[in-house]
């Protein structure tokens, strides 16, 4: 495993600047997370990533859900119905690890961080800053 699992670029950018933030900040975190997974050494450790990660989704979420409503973005429920799925999958692999943290194979927990930035950002989160910067 290298030190990071996402690197940030340019890509990501969807051109409102708070979301945009925590975008990076989430990849950090993840990437930190990455790092603890690889060294394994320290289940607390593993677990206050996973812990920052679910805080800071949910708080992501919501004032990406907040930045929807007060622009009027007509496919609100379709994008907040995506946010409560990745944070329900991301919960239940986390839980998975915090039950049995060595005999859990890891792939499925960093695969749904990464399914949600890569998927998730580059094209829900891209096609709704689009619409919602054009009102």
């Amino acid at each position: 495993m290298t030190d990071t699992r996402l690197q940030w670029d340019d890509a990501f950018r969807i051109g409102i600047d708070e979301l945009d933030y925590e975008h990076r900040a989430l990849i950090e975190d993840i990437n930190r997370l990455h790092q603890e997974l690889a060294r394994h050494d320290e289940t607390s450790r593993i677990e206050a990533c996973l812990g920052d990660i679910y805080a800071r989704m949910q708080a992501h979420f919501a004032l990406e859900e907040r930045v929807m409503k007060e622009r009027g973005y007509r496919f609100f429920q379709e994008h907040k119905r995506e946010h409560d799925e990745l944070l329900e999958r991301y919960t239940d692999a986390m839980l998975r690890f915090m039950n049995d943290p060595d005999a859990t194979d890891t792939r499925p927990l960093e695969a749904t961080l990464e399914h949600w930035i890569v998927d998730h950002i580059l094209s829900s989160d891209k096609k709704m800053s689009q619409m919602v910067r054009e009102k």
